[in-house]
């Protein structure tokens, strides 16, 4: 083997080891970090991965008894906006009465902040599925649509889902979505600044990139990641918030984690309706990586959250991770963990770099269309 193919072969090598490794969006590390990086806690083995050994491949949720409803912006590959959202929800109601709609308030640029509802609002069981949290990782507001609307499909007609009622399942219990928690930064990273419609809005948004001396505005606003105050939605809530590490210390498209916590309305609006519903578990979608982070130190909610891990595993092959850092935090999950005791978990979606390429959406729906389906069965 002469000395050029064997360079070859170890950059082969390399590119296979970290791509298996994958690059995780939602905790905060930056996209360069993989996913090993920073402090962490063993959880018993010997790796902070736990890679499930018997997965159940998706190709036994039938699309008969989980649909993918047609004639809907979600159904297919274009890009997935605050709008066609909007418009989805509206036929959603017209075709489905019993699908419940409100808003959690509306944003500082007059965006509805859309909470939807599922089920039977008196059942002790009540699920929270979140996404979009991070403006760069709108894809998954396209997943969680799917998701609403097949069990609305399946509550409709009356599905048996592994030989139970969909029907039947959904009277003893609720599940709740906010499918676009950031819907302002969403539309700065799709539409530029052209997607603000406030004129001071726009002019502080500026501010920002001439602050970090951007000269490429429509790149820095393609991986914008906060809401348009410049906040990382996911470090603003009140778990280990003070100690969280925040890079830049001032508004921009990353890291800054804000004045206090839930100093933002979609921080504050989520923890509202915590505190309000009492959820018993919570899922939180990002992108990216295909890994499952599901643990921030020791409580009573672990043994469930270690099962509800493992069921969205057990759907998606995702891999499961034993670890956190008390410097990484103020996220949604380790706000519902640490501070409430709720079993909850981050699902990375996808793989490469956020935005996410639409056409990965199958795949990531494929992964995850039986997750609540499996724990409405569960009950």
């Amino acid at each position: 083997m002469n000395k050029n193919t064997k360079l070859l072969l170890v950059l082969l090598l390399s590119s296979l080891f970290f791509s298996g490794l994958s690059f995780a969006d939602g905790p905060d590390l930056d996209d360069h970090e993989i996913v090993l990086s920073g402090p962490g806690m063993f959880l018993g083995g010997d790796s902070l991965l736990e890679t499930n050994s018997n997965i159940t491949s998706s190709s036994n949720i039938s699309a008969e008894s989980v649909p993918l409803l047609s004639g809907y912006a979600f159904s297919d590959h274009r890009v997935y906006g605050y709008n066609e959202m909007s418009e989805d929800l509206r036929k959603l109601k017209a075709t489905y009465p019993a699908l419940y709609m409100d808003s959690l308030g509306k944003t500082i640029d007059g965006r509805e902040l859309y909470h939807l509802v599922v089920g039977n609002p008196s059942a002790s069981k009540k699920i929270l599925v979140h996404g979009s949290i991070h403006a760069r990782e709108y894809i998954v507001t396209k997943l969680v649509m799917r998701e609403l609307s097949s069990l609305l499909e399946m509550e409709k007609n009356n599905s048996i889902y592994k030989g139970k009622s969909v029907k039947e399942l959904l009277k003893n219990s609720c599940i709740h979505f906010v499918p676009m928690a950031n819907p302002d930064g969403v539309s700065l990273v799709q539409d530029g600044i052209n997607g603000i419609g406030s004129e001071e809005l726009r002019a502080a948004v500026l501010e920002m990139a001439k602050k970090e001396n951007v000269t490429n505005l429509s790149s820095y606003f393609r991986l914008w990641k906060n809401n348009l105050r410049g906040v990382n939605l996911n470090k603003n809530f009140d778990a280990n918030w003070n100690q969280t590490v925040d890079k830049k210390g001032y508004p921009s498209k990353d890291e800054y984690k804000g004045s206090f916590a839930e100093s933002e309305i979609e921080s504050k609006a989520l923890a509202d309706l915590h505190r309000k519903e009492n959820f018993t578990s919570t899922i939180s979608y990002h992108t990216q990586g295909e890994v499952i982070y599901w643990y921030f130190g020791e409580g009573s909610y672990v043994e469930e959250a270690r099962k509800l891990a493992r069921t969205v595993s057990s759907n998606s092959g995702y891999t499961i991770v034993n670890s956190y850092s008390e410097n990484y935090a103020g996220g949604f999950k380790d706000f519902m963990e640490r501070k409430f005791n709720v079993p909850s978990v981050t699902v990375e979606c996808g793989r490469g770099t956020s935005p996410v390429p639409e056409e990965q959406i199958d795949k990531i729906w494929k992964g995850q269309r039986g997750v609540l389906p499996d724990l409405l069965w569960e009950s």
